[in-house]
C-alpha cells in the first residue's frame, strides 16, 4: 500500500540549464573542444542534441550521427567505434571536469526556491549525465553559491543514464520518499522528459535558462526582442512534442507550478 500524500513530496532538478549554468554552457564547451582535438569541428547544436543523457552515451550519438561520423572518418582515417568511444570517453572526462569549473554559477532564483520547498518540508534531489566522477568540483562549487540539494544521483550509481528512471527510483530508495506520483522533475532537455515520463513522476520543462534555448544571460541580453520570443518559442515547441505537464522559464519560476500540482495530487490526479 502508499501512504497518502499530501502534495508534492519530492523535487528533483537536473543541474546544467536548471540550477546551474545559465544555458548550459559547459558540457557543450566540452564537446566541441574535444572533437576538435581530433581535427573534427562540430557546431554547438551538435552537441547539444544528445543533452541530458549519461556523457557515454551522449558522444556515441554525436559519433553515430552520419555528418559527424564522416568528418571523423575524414579527420582520423577510421570510422568511429567502440573502441573509438571508449578512448574518448576517456579523454572527456577530466577535460569536463576542468570546464565545469567555470560554468557553475547558481541560476538567479534558485536558492530562494530550494528555502521555500524546504520550508514545506520537500526533499531535493538532482539527476544527471555526469558520472560521480565529474562532480567533486561542482558539488562544492554549488554549495558556496548557495545550492545544496539533499542528494546527487548520477548514471554510474545506477548502471544506466536518463531515459531510464534508476536516477529516480534510487532518489526515492534513498531518501524513503513515495509514492513517485508525488514527485516533479525540472530539467531542460528531452532526456529530462524521457526520464520523468518513464519513472511516473510529474515532469515541468526549463525553457529561457536551459540547454534548448542554450544562451547565456549576457547573449540574451545582447539579442533584440523579436529574436529572443523567437528563440524561446523555438524551445518550447522542441520540449512540447515530449509532453512536459509545464513549461516555465527558470527554476526561479517554480512555486506556483508546485501549488498546482498539490493541488492536483490533493484532487486524486496523477502524472
Amino acid at each position: 500500500m502508499k501512504h497518502p500524500s499530501p502534495g508534492v513530496l519530492a523535487v528533483i532538478f537536473d543541474i546544467s540549464g536548471t540550477v546551474l549554468d545559465y544555458g548550459s554552457r559547459g558540457p557543450v564547451l566540452a564537446f566541441v573542444e574535444m572533437f576538435a582535438r581530433h581535427g573534427v569541428t562540430v557546431t554547438e547544436d551538435e552537441a547539444r542534441r544528445p543533452m541530458g543523457t549519461h556523457k557515454i552515451d551522449h558522444i556515441w550519438a554525436m559519433l553515430s550521427d552520419p555528418s559527424i561520423a564522416k568528418r571523423w572518418e575524414e579527420a582520423t582515417g577510421r570510422a568511429p567505434d567502440q573502441a573509438t568511444l571508449k578512448e574518448l570517453y576517456e579523454e572527456f572526462a577530466p577535460l569536463q571536469i576542468e570546464v565545469v569549473k567555470n560554468y557553475c554559477d547558481v541560476i538567479p532564483g534558485v536558492p530562494e526556491v530550494v528555502q521555500r520547498l524546504r520550508a514545506r518540508g520537500i526533499k531535493i534531489a538532482n539527476t544527471t549525465g555526469f558520472d560521480t566522477s565529474m562532480m567533486h568540483d561542482l558539488v562544492k562549487l554549488a554549495a558556496v553559491g548557495g545550492y545544496e540539494p539533499d542528494l546527487w544521483v548520477c548514471p554510474d550509481q545506477v548502471g544506466k543514464g536518463r531515459p531510464a528512471p534508476w536516477m529516480i527510483h534510487h532518489v526515492a530508495k534513498t531518501l524513503d520518499v513515495y509514492p513517485l506520483s508525488s514527485f516533479v522533475k525540472v530539467g531542460d532537455t528531452i532526456a529530462d522528459l524521457q526520464e520523468a515520463h518513464n519513472a511516473g513522476v510529474w515532469a515541468v520543462s526549463v525553457i529561457q535558462s536551459g540547454n534548448e534555448v542554450g544562451l547565456s544571460q549576457q547573449q540574451l541580453s545582447d539579442m533584440s526582442a523579436s529574436e529572443r520570443l523567437a528563440r524561446f518559442d523555438a524551445a518550447r515547441a522542441r520540449l512540447a512534442a515530449y509532453g512536459p505537464h509545464y513549461m516555465i522559464d527558470s527554476s526561479a519560476d517554480l512555486m506556483p507550478v508546485i501549488d498546482e500540482i498539490s493541488s492536483r495530487i490533493a484532487r486524486g490526479e496523477r502524472p
